[in-house]
């Protein structure tokens, strides 16, 4: 795992207290892309308690906001990220475990 899937990581189980968290670093994707600012291109998918009764827009929302700095902040280590988020009932439900 490199240093900035390990930050996200971190970041996604301390402040959204996740119990499964899958990071995909797909920057190899989009060599020569120059991104403004700099940072990778990754896909998570991240498991929590705290998205009971909570939209899937607003989901996204608390991973955004968990993540602000690593998306905002400088070093800029995200320049793109796609998120796909379930409750623990839902991940198991769809076969996962954690």
């Amino acid at each position: 795992m490199d240093e900035t899937t390990q930050i996200i990581d971190d970041i996604l189980r301390e402040k959204l207290g996740a119990t499964h968290v899958e990071i995909i670093n797909e920057s190899y994707l989009h060599r020569g892309h120059k991104a403004a600012g700099g940072g990778g291109h990754y896909a998570v998918v991240v498991v929590s308690e705290q998205f009971e009764d909570v939209n899937p827009l607003d989901r996204r929302r608390l991973v955004y906001g968990a993540l602000d700095d690593q998306i905002n902040g400088k070093p800029k280590r995200i320049h793109a990220i796609q998120i796909k988020t379930f409750t623990p009932s839902q991940w198991e439900e769809a076969g996962k475990t954690a």
